[in-house]
């Protein structure tokens, strides 16, 4: 009896549970039906941010590393700098040994200068004293041929009137002018060949010699700044890879002694999801944030967007994230003077559209009606649609640029 009156209690009250819930979702669904809304909203001034977000990293202008080899065998000198290290355009980064290089510099240095002093030479001619040596030696070779011509003619005169000098005599007088006129015209000869320009074979021959010991120079000077790996780029050092000491062959020559990244302007690679990829442009503006730097947000502007979907490659912390996602490369050139480093992850927020103070409802306030968008304004007399004009929009408001005033109601 007790058993049967304690499950009266219980079903009554159980009953009574279920009854007001009951009730209140009648008496909602006749408010309801009675006019068909159950929501109002106040036309007001607002503001429209419509955006999306993507996962992004940050790299270098280049979009990828730029690994830094010797172009010459031997053996790791120096390396100047660390991973992290900021460089400058054409810094010295790493020198391998090169002394023996540097000896073969000087002495084909050493080979130019002579090749080209004696092109010099060869163009100036004799010196002013050697032509006036030749000059005099001329002069008194003439002098002594006129003494032995006149001895000569003497000796002649002297033989026919009575042969008061020897046949012999006569002879010597008439070698001796011989020999007077054949070192005269030897005088002569020398004298022509001081006072003459260069030949044009001479000179050319100099000239290539000079060309050569150049060519030799530039070669050697080439193997011996070989031998000094400079950056290419302003830019930081992502990995040192070898340390000094270390050997490098002709089978390792294009292996990368250092890696550097180019920060003259900084690029965060976005992964846009493929629902978004319909909203992005090139030259849209873009919020950049970061863990790092919590309460910064760094501006950007969309530069270059990827042919095609690729899969996802930048991962999160989040065990749940789906990683087979299809994604779309877009890559947001960084506004100079941002402290982000590379290889730093980031949030990017693209920017599709943002107006303050302007009229807003609900999106869930709009209707559509053969293609014209209505909102449904409540007056004294009822409810009436309205048609309206829309603007801008993101994820919860509209703006609504014609068919409403602020402060009006609409339901829905």
């Amino acid at each position: 009896m007790l058993a049967s009156r304690r499950n009266l209690y219980f079903f009554a009250a159980l009953g009574l549970l279920l009854f007001v819930p009951f009730v209140w979702f009648v008496t909602s669904v006749g408010r309801r039906s009675s006019n068909g809304f159950s929501r109002e909203f106040r036309v007001r001034r607002g503001e429209i941010n419509w955006r999306f977000a993507a996962r992004g990293r940050v790299e270098g202008a280049t979009s990828q590393e730029i690994k830094l080899a010797s172009r010459v065998v031997g053996r790791l000198k120096e390396l100047m700098v660390s991973d992290g290290d900021p460089v400058h355009k054409g810094q010295v980064v790493a020198v391998l040994e090169n002394d023996d290089l540097k000896a073969r510099v000087d002495e084909a240095q050493a080979n130019l200068e002579r090749a080209q002093a004696v092109l010099q030479r060869l163009l100036n001619g004799a010196r002013p004293e050697e032509r006036s040596a030749a000059r005099a030696e001329m002069e008194e070779a003439q002098a002594a041929a006129e003494n032995a011509r006149q001895n000569y003619e003497r000796a002649q005169q002297l033989f026919r009137e009575g042969g008061i000098v020897s046949q012999s005599a006569l002879d010597q007088a008439q070698r001796d002018w011989k020999m007077g006129q054949a070192k005269l015209e030897s005088a002569r000869e020398r004298y022509k060949l001081i006072m003459a320009p260069p030949r044009t074979e001479d000179v050319q021959a100099a000239k290539a010699d000079v060309d050569l010991a150049r060519a030799r120079l530039a070669q050697a000077e080439d193997n011996y700044e070989n031998t000094f790996v400079r950056s290419p780029v302003e830019g930081v050092i992502v990995k040192r890879n070898m340390n000094p000491g270390e050997s490098i062959s002709y089978e390792s020559l294009f292996q990368p002694i250092v890696s550097v990244a180019d920060t003259t302007r900084l690029m965060v690679r976005a992964e846009v999801d493929e629902t978004d990829i319909g909203k992005v442009q090139i030259g849209q503006r873009a919020d950049i944030r970061c863990e790092a730097y919590p309460a910064q947000t760094f501006y950007g502007r969309i530069v270059r967007i990827s042919g095609g979907l690729g899969k996802k490659k930048i991962q999160t912390d989040n065990p749940t994230e789906k990683i087979d996602t299809d994604i779309l490369e877009t890559f947001v050139e960084v506004d100079p003077g941002s402290p982000l480093r590379v290889g730093l992850r980031v949030d990017v927020y693209v920017q599709l559209a943002r107006k303050e103070n302007v009229l807003v409802i609900p999106r869930r306030a709009v209707m559509s009606t053969d293609g014209v968008p209505l909102a449904q304004v409540k007056a004294a007399t009822g409810v009436s649609a309205q048609p309206v004009r829309l603007g801008a929009q993101d994820g919860m408001y509209v703006e609504i640029l014609e068919g409403l005033k602020e402060g009006e109601t609409v339901v829905y």
